[in-house]
């Protein structure tokens, strides 16, 4: 699947076949002729025994059996319909009934055509010259009739497509692990077969019949997927010149929104979806892997791709509710420009971010938009999921092409500016079959944002957040490797020489690491004496010093003005050394409970009217430092000179 568009030689869709071109015709002609010299061997062995009245009898059975049998198959409805069907239409491209496999279940879709709507689509083709060719995919014969009654002037060509084998999963093209460093083996994606048809053909019209099982994983079905991506071949194919090319989908359920792109959509009329594609992004897309089995980026490419209108791109994130994100934002900010890259920083903020940190994140180098937050439906009031959904907000940055999507908790130690040529969805894998949305290529559309927002009643999210509703909408995505995106944490039974391995790249200079994500408390919600992970016994898998210690090496690149929206407040400081009291009555074997003498000048900072943090301890209840409550609007101190 690396975007092959030269197909094998003609060839009929492995549902349909019909007579096509004079050597059908004389492959016709043999069996018919062998039948009758069959039945002229019966009659010479018979009439040597004609002096028995049993063998006459059995004469005229077994004759009356094979002529019977025979004049039955040549007037059966079926072959009757198929010769009519062919002597008066522009078929091309078409064989012979017996022919015929069996159908794959996995591909027959039930859906009964609204014949009316797809003559509604079709008005908006117009061809310079000649008849209307038209390639039929996935149609039965019933079907096919039909679009000869419909458009009796166009030359339909019924495509043969060899069904994917029955080993090919959807978990064998998106496998939740690969080798990205080829450390024992190539990862190798299963094939799935090429359109057949002859080299050279154009079509107009590509027309696909999808299935779509809505009872049972419809988005992830290896069948829906190969005709999407055989239609794409098909329509590449007949891109010469200047040719236009339009696909029809007949299907209850969407395409894939980022193969077929919604903006393409000339029409839509009920289940009948006609998309005028850009042939040049489609050619580009159908190169990459058919799913995340392989790398769509190698991670030891010698070079890298660029691409080339810079203004219309830019990294984007997103503060929604959560003001103590504001730090972790500025030095998002501050490592991608200290990574060499010039690109536009967007980031968006509802009306919760005050004046005083919007003036900060300007400083910092983003572009502030405000936007109106989305409600997570199916979350509860007040739940960490509640607004997430507001990260929809993004495929309405229109004045991009293409966006880079990070987190506001890590950092760009390398320049991933090169990401900007990957098409939607480009992304690291995660758990199972789906990817992480923590850095992710993006393609602005309005029409896109309203699919995610007309389903977020109906569609379930895995996680109950915005990653799983993406990948249940996203489901043909593209893996990097995963140091773009590579997580801060320690998976419970990783040996040692693994744990040592992530250390190393952790604190790797220069950086090995594209981008190094931080789960947990992040880095300046501690002291910065040492991870503050190490005293929460359910965080300490996040739990690195090495890390923790190069996020505080860009924080103190930045100008001092920038490090002040680093301040802790009062409630903060109190629930570091709760924690910090909880961990020594664990007498955790790390021992960073220990470190009672805390250097960083932050602890002597307040910026509140109530600054006496130690006597919260007193009283220290449910609630705790994570409080969202809003912040001052301006410090009332700044940090010492250094």
């Amino acid at each position: 699947m690396k975007g092959q568009t030269a197909f094998s030689p003609a060839s009929v869709e492995a549902r349909h076949r019909l007579p096509g071109t004079a050597d059908d015709t004389t492959k016709r002609r043999a069996p018919r002729s062998t039948v009758l010299k069959e039945v002229e061997k019966i009659n010479v062995l018979i009439s040597e025994k004609s002096s028995s009245c049993k063998f006459r009898s059995l004469k005229l059975v077994l004759f009356t059996i094979i002529c019977g049998t025979f004049l039955t198959f040549i007037y059966s409805p079926s072959a009757y319909n198929e010769h009519q069907m062919h002597s008066g239409s522009r078929f091309v491209d078409v064989g012979w009934l017996w022919d015929r496999a069996i159908s794959d279940p996995r591909y027959v879709s039930k859906l009964e055509v609204q014949w009316d709507h797809v003559s509604k689509t079709l008005q908006n083709i117009h061809i310079k010259e000649g008849n209307l060719k038209i390639a039929l995919l996935n149609f039965n014969s019933t079907e096919i009739d039909s679009w000869h009654d419909i458009q009796p002037q166009a030359e339909l060509s019924v495509v043969r497509l060899e069904h994917a084998k029955g080993s090919v999963t959807w978990e064998s093209l998106y496998p939740e692990w690969i080798d990205e460093e080829e450390e024992t083996e190539i990862p190798v994606c299963p094939s799935l077969p090429d359109p057949e048809v002859p080299v050279g053909r154009q079509y107009d019209l590509v027309a696909v019949k999808l299935p779509c099982n809505r009872l049972d994983g419809w988005s992830r079905d290896v069948a829906r997927l190969h005709l999407q991506l055989s239609a794409a071949k098909l329509a590449v194919g007949s891109s010469k010149g200047n040719a236009e090319v339009h696909v029809l989908f007949v299907t209850d359920c969407f395409p894939i929104p980022n193969l077929f792109a919604c903006k393409h959509i000339v029409q839509r009329e009920g289940n009948a979806w006609l998309y005028k594609p850009d042939l040049r992004t489609l050619r580009e897309k159908i190169r990459l892997p058919v799913g995340s089995c392989e790398l769509a980026i190698p991670l030891k490419a010698k070079a890298r791709l660029y691409s080339v209108d810079r203004k219309r791109e830019a990294y984007a994130t997103i503060l929604h509710s959560a003001h103590v994100y504001v730090c972790g934002a500025i030095a998002a900010a501050q490592s991608i420009r200290q990574a060499g890259s010039t690109r536009d920083l967007v980031i968006l903020v509802d009306q919760s971010i005050s004046g005083h940190h919007r003036h900060g994140l300007e400083a910092a180098g983003w572009k502030v938009r405000t936007i109106e937050r989305i409600r997570n439906p199916k979350a509860e009031r007040d739940a960490y999921n509640e607004w997430n959904y507001s990260k929809f907000r993004l495929w309405q940055l229109t004045d991009y092409d293409k966006i880079i999507f990070i987190d506001a908790d890590l950092l760009i130690l390398r320049n991933i500016d090169f990401l900007f040529a990957m098409p939607e969805i480009t992304a690291t894998g995660n758990n199972a079959t789906l990817f992480n949305s923590g850095v992710m290529v993006i393609e602005p559309s309005n029409c896109t944002f309203n699919l995610l927002m007309d389903h977020i009643n109906e569609i379930k999210s895995y996680n109950g957040g915005d990653q799983g509703y993406l990948n249940e909408i996203f489901t043909w995505w593209h893996r990097i490797p995963k140091h773009m995106n590579f997580l801060k944490h320690f998976w419970e039974g990783d040996e040692e020489s693994v744990k040592d391995k992530k250390t190393w790249l952790f604190g790797a200079d220069p950086p090995v690491l594209y981008v190094l994500h931080y789960l947990g408390l992040k880095p300046w919600l501690c002291f910065r004496d040492y991870d503050c992970n190490w005293n929460v016994e359910q965080l300490r898998q996040f739990a690195s010093d090495i890390a923790h210690a190069r996020w505080w090496r860009v924080h103190d690149r930045m100008p001092e003005g920038l490090q002040e929206f680093c301040l802790l407040k009062s409630k903060q400081k109190a629930g570091l050394e709760w924690d910090r009291q909880q961990a020594e009555k664990a007498n955790y074997t790390d021992g960073h409970w220990k470190k009672k003498n805390i250097t960083d000048p932050r602890l002597n900072i307040c910026f509140e009217k109530f600054c006496f943090w130690e006597s919260m301890l007193w009283h220290w209840g449910e609630a705790n430092w994570t409080d969202n409550s809003a912040a001052p609007k301006t410090p009332t101190a700044s940090l010492p000179s250094s």
